[in-house]
């Protein structure tokens, strides 16, 4: 590998951290449970039922109106759970999902969380390595990438130099 393929120095890899943050998916919105219940009823379905218990309550059959509000606000409280359960489990799962990845800094082989690359690293894959990022392929000899999870494709994508 020559001189230009050597990676960044640690002074400029400080300089982009800075300007572009780390490598992560920033999370816009938190959970919360207010939030989270009231969106239970952002749904066509459950604002006709809304709507059948307010028309059974104006025309006095009070009975199915509370009925019906009962059945509701239960799926609610459902909905709710199940979405808690689904936050609580992504974040355990980022948790414990810690990918290290090998560059080249420095002149050198390192190896370091994959949250600090930035643009620019020179990043080294080899059989089985998840791609921590975005980037260019500098060097590859038989390259094959299985890119499923984005496009669906089942087969590996040969990848080129560019």
């Amino acid at each position: 590998m020559d001189k230009k393929n050597l990676g960044l120095s640690s002074n400029e890899v400080e300089k982009l951290l800075k300007t572009y943050g780390p490598n992560e998916i920033r999370e816009e919105k938190k959970f919360t449970l207010l939030k989270s219940f009231l969106s239970q009823f952002n749904n066509f379905l459950i604002l006709l039922l809304i709507a059948a218990a307010l028309v059974s309550f104006f025309i006095g059959e009070t009975l199915d109106a509370l009925f019906i509000l009962g059945i509701v606000i239960l799926n609610a409280f459902f909905g709710l759970y199940q979405e808690y359960q689904a936050e609580k489990s992504l974040a355990s799962l980022k948790k414990m999902t810690k990918t290290m990845v090998r560059v080249f800094r420095d002149g050198k082989e390192q190896e370091i969380d994959s949250r600090y690359l930035v643009p620019g690293d020179v990043v080294f894959l080899e059989e089985g390595t998840k791609i921590p990022a975005d980037g260019e392929v500098i060097e590859a000899y038989n390259l094959e990438v299985n890119e499923a999870m984005l496009t669906g494709e089942s087969m590996p994508v040969v990848k080129n130099k560019i």
